[in-house]
């Protein structure tokens, strides 16, 4: 019979034993993890070593007990509160407009002309906050809004300003968590293109010029990616195209992913390792960067042409 949970098996490199959480002795307590993606249990599931003079146990089958109880409870109806999301009429106010001071939105028409900066500020519905910074909201596979960021670039360069901490951090929202795929909303819009995921909301927004047989979507951040923010789109086609430096631990991550969700069709992407092998980009750069090198808007000829 396979077990959904167990007892962790002790790993020597790890030193993976915990203090126990009854007696408070170090290193004699073990912990139950999820046999499907390896991750641990809350803290207070596991079991102590010292038998006879602790015997602290508590097992999953107890945990299952306690979310009965606190389910059932009178305290947990009080608790349970309806599920927030944030005012879609309020940030419909912040949306960009021709006249905006938005310094992405101008770089975007720079490098991608006036009519594809458009299409993606439509698809994306990109917002434009102080000083010339850009809002890219999350919505979740419902349309409801559910956070957005806030990030301020250089107009030329397209590169963040990470000097101003004001900028770059998720705005607080009354779900906490959690948080999905950056453009996950567009996929009842274009249903038949498979699906890349990327790092940042720049280059998604980017890549579906460059690369517009797919619809691309972004985590946020380099570890923001995990198999529950895939669930909405587990029955499509996915790629995944990590920033330079991060190939192995997304791969990690897929591995995960695939266990989680056994007929998922997903792959994975080497190219930004192999172009910052072949002097093609820089250190930590990501595929958007490596066609922004390589390609370039001609705004006399209206279209984009390689760089020589």
């Amino acid at each position: 019979m396979q077990y959904l949970y167990s007892l962790e098996s002790y790993n020597s490199s790890k030193r993976n034993r915990y203090s126990c959480p009854k007696c408070k002795k170090t290193g004699v307590y073990t912990r139950y993890i999820s046999n499907a993606t390896g991750e641990y249990l809350p803290y207070q599931y596991g079991k102590c070593d010292r038998l006879n003079n602790c015997g602290y146990h508590s097992s999953p089958k107890q945990r299952m007990i306690d979310f009965v109880i606190e389910k059932t409870s009178p305290k947990y109806k009080k608790k349970e509160l309806k599920q927030e999301y944030l005012d879609k009429t309020t940030y419909s106010q912040m949306l960009y407009r021709d006249w905006d001071n938005n310094y992405f939105i101008d770089y975007l028409c720079s490098k991608l002309g006036v009519k594809t900066a458009d299409k993606i500020c439509k698809d994306y519905c990109l917002g434009t906050g102080a000083e010339g910074s850009t809002i890219f909201p999350y919505f979740d596979e419902k349309g409801n809004l559910v956070i957005y960021k806030t990030i301020l670039y250089d107009v030329l360069t397209g590169k963040r300003n990470r000097q101003n901490n004001n900028y770059g951090k998720f705005k607080y929202h009354p779900n906490k968590y959690p948080i999905p795929l950056y453009g996950i909303h567009l996929i009842q819009v274009y249903k038949n293109r498979p699906i890349a995921i990327v790092e940042s909301e720049k280059t998604a927004s980017m890549m579906m010029k460059y690369h517009p047989y797919f619809l691309w979507l972004a985590t946020g951040s380099a570890n923001m990616l995990n198999p529950a923010k895939l669930f909405p789109i587990r029955d499509r086609e996915i790629y995944l195209f990590p920033d330079h430096n991060q190939f192995d631990y997304w791969n990690k991550i897929m591995d995960r992913i695939k266990e989680r969700y056994i007929d998922i069709d997903i792959s994975i992407s080497r190219e930004c390792e192999i172009w910052f092998e072949n002097g093609l980009i820089k250190e930590g750069d990501d595929i958007a960067d490596y066609y922004n090198n390589k390609y370039k808007f001609c705004h006399f000829e209206q279209r984009i042409i390689e760089i020589n």
